[in-house]
């Protein structure tokens, strides 16, 4: 074989090789295209509507703030316990006279705060702006007024210690007596629960 032939041959060899390469080269190219073009697929999910709310998280429940009894009302209750009250030894009794007039705020005859109610004419006649106040007369004081808020609000067994519907008392010093009509006979018998005694009790 001459030289020429052998270098034909030789260059033939080159270029068939260059041919595969670029042609693998190619081929190489097209298939990592498309595998960077095709999005993965996302396989849908059904979430059912108690599985979706189970993951939101309740929302805290703020801690509701302590009733504090307004201190005009503290103490004017105190004033009034004074004058109607203040020889009355049973704490049950002493409530009572708090209750009633709560009983009158609530009820729709007659005027809608503890002031107003202490205030109208010829209603307490032992009340008097001018009577001193007692640390335990305002603490008695205070004491039902935190219990008739929290029944107000829902509470039930606050240590309420006269139905709604009394409205009256007379006193003659010693004990007081509670009427739902005016000058009626018919006073309250004390059958509810006394929650001072129960409270002593439990201490």
């Amino acid at each position: 074989m001459t030289a020429a032939k052998a270098g034909g041959a030789f260059i033939r060899k080159l270029v068939r090789v260059a041919v595969i390469l670029l042609f693998v080269t190619v081929f190489i190219s097209l298939i990592i295209g498309e595998a960077t073009d095709t999005e993965p697929q996302q396989t849908e999910q059904t979430v059912k509507p108690e599985t979706a709310l189970a993951t939101i998280p309740a929302p805290q429940k703020e801690a509701e703030a302590e009733y504090i009894p307004p201190a005009a009302e503290v103490e004017a209750l105190a004033k009034m316990l004074y004058g109607e009250a203040r020889g009355v030894t049973s704490d049950m009794e002493k409530a009572a006279c708090v209750w009633v007039v709560l009983n009158r705020v609530d009820d729709p005859r007659y005027p809608d705060t503890v002031l107003e109610v202490l205030e109208a004419p010829a209603q307490f006649a032992g009340y008097s702006q001018d009577n001193p106040i007692a640390e335990e007369l305002k603490t008695m004081a205070a004491d039902v007024l935190t219990r008739h808020h929290a029944e107000k609000t829902g509470a039930t067994d606050v240590g309420r210690v006269i139905p709604r519907e009394y409205l009256f008392f007379t006193g003659d010093g010693e004990r007081n007596y509670f009427t739902a009509e005016w000058n009626s006979a018919d006073t309250w018998g004390w059958n509810l629960e006394n929650p001072y005694e129960k409270e002593r009790t439990a201490q």
